[in-house]
């Protein structure tokens, strides 16, 4: 029996991060929770940041627990969400605080952008909208608010990139976490000199950027735990979730989890009038190749209404018996608007909703129940439509829906989606982001030629489940 690859993925969502260990055997893929915690972002006189130092210790305690219980651990690897950055100087100290996407400082920007009728032309030169959380936009506020920082500040590096560094002591720029900051030529491999004129962001800021699949070096700053390599990963979580999943098929891929992501791989970017009408974000996967997907509101609307209630799930059990509650309430008459701006930071999220229900004529629910129901049947709705849409755009007649992510596990979702969505939709039961994570450590490792090597060993081993539309 051949001897097992141990390695371990350091993954961090908004709402929560994981070390998940992998177990490679050459014919298999057995996966270990090391280490979970919540991570939230913080609000400081109106602006909202990271812990980024607390993350850290959180990924360190991971780390060591993971090399505690598996002793041949060999490689780590991190992958986040995507946008957020450090601004370091010639030493590699933070010049300014690291803000969290969901901050409104950018609005003013972003509007100013809009009115000006420059979007059209930053979308044909780097294939994203105008969001107000892109990496660019930040840069700008930031200049406009702080502008010795362009003296102080000698690199930027995305948040995977940034913990890469504090780990292993490389300070390198991930294509596919880069790919989300409105500064990567659509067209090419490199960052937009266009692009980084117009957010006035110096171009000696970023490097490559490069391809995931190699080794950064040798982890540092953990006590007790050597002779441990960190393997750069695609640093967009979103990236590993897509990247993790066979291709099977004509298939339309959803990573649902705060955000939902809807979209596929392809071999060029997607920017016809109807692709930037529709929003679509030619973001790249770890390789370089194209991963075009429409940024939806998800599960964020779930997180942030529960709250609101008293009797709230606390575990598994609870939450099977709301999904069964749910189900047997009658559908919505009115559906949430996930277009709308007021639910993106709501102080609080239940009253954003119910104030949006009345102004489109509908009657908030009464309880939790009547909400998970609204908000998984709205969820399914923006999902359909958005793959009606991106089935045209990309003219391609997709033959089946593939969920990842925290929402996978949703059942109520997954059946509201193929009933909206009149096609099946198909469920794995794995952890993607940090699968796709693992995958690309075995490519650094040399342990799989390819990622479609990776696919072709695990795809026997995935557990599914197929949702069919209702009559």
């Amino acid at each position: 029996m051949p001897k097992e690859k141990i390695i371990a993925a350091v993954d961090l969502g908004a709402s929560s991060g994981r070390v998940i260990v992998g177990r490679f055997s050459g014919d298999g893929l057995a996966l270990d929770e090391a280490h979970r915690f919540p991570n939230a972002f913080h609000e400081l006189n109106g602006n909202a940041y990271w812990d980024v130092g607390g993350l850290l210790a959180e990924i360190q305690t991971g780390i060591r627990e993971a090399k505690e219980r598996f002793a041949a651990l060999e490689s780590v690897g991190v992958d986040t969400w995507g946008v957020d950055h450090a601004l370091l100087d010639a030493r590699h100290r933070l010049v300014y605080p690291i803000h969290a996407y969901r901050d409104t400082r950018t609005e003013h920007v972003r509007e100013r952008i809009l009115k000006s009728g420059d979007a059209e032309r930053l979308y044909d030169l780097t294939g994203l909208p105008v969001i107000n959380y892109n990496t660019g936009l930040q840069l700008m506020e930031t200049l406009e608010a702080a502008p010795t920082v362009h003296e102080a500040c000698d690199r930027v590096l995305l948040l995977s990139d940034y913990f890469n560094f504090l780990l292993s002591g490389e300070a390198v720029n991930e294509f596919s976490q880069a790919s989300t900051s409105q500064l990567i030529d659509v067209r090419g491999t490199g960052y937009s000199p266009e692009a980084l004129e117009y957010f006035g962001v110096p171009a000696k800021w970023f490097d490559g950027p490069v391809t995931a699949g190699r080794s950064l070096g040798t982890l540092r700053g953990i006590d007790g735990v050597d002779g441990v390599s960190v393997s750069l990963v695609p640093g967009h979580d979103t990236s590993c979730a897509f990247e993790a999943i066979p291709r099977e098929g004509n298939s339309l891929i959803v990573s649902s989890g705060t955000w939902n992501l809807v979209g596929t791989i392809c071999d060029a970017p997607l920017l016809s009038k109807e692709a930037r009408e529709l929003g679509i974000s030619n973001e790249r996967c770890g390789d370089g190749g194209y991963r075009p997907c429409k940024i939806l509101l998800g599960l964020w609307l779930l997180e942030r209404t529960i709250p609101a209630f008293q009797n709230r799930p606390a575990n598994d059990a609870e939450w099977s018996a709301l999904t069964k509650a749910a189900e047997k309430t009658a559908p919505p008459p009115t559906l949430i608007d996930l277009s709308d701006e007021t639910l993106f930071n709501p102080a609080d999220m239940r009253s954003a909703i119910d104030a949006q229900l009345k102004r489109n004529g509908g009657t908030p629910p009464a309880d939790l129940t009547g909400y998970f129901r609204l908000i998984c049947a709205s969820l399914a709705r923006g999902i359909a439509d958005t793959a009606t849409t991106f089935a045209s755009i990309a003219d391609r007649e997709f033959d089946n829906i593939v969920i990842v992510g925290g929402g996978s596990k949703n059942t109520l979702l997954c059946q509201e989606l193929a009933d909206a969505a009149g096609m099946d939709v198909t469920s794995y039961a794995l952890e993607a982001t940090s699968v796709g994570n693992l995958g690309y450590q075995l490519l650094a490792l040399g342990e799989v030629g390819s990622i479609t090597a990776f696919h072709d060993i695990i795809r026997p081993h995935l557990k599914q489940q197929r949702y069919t539309p209702r009559a």
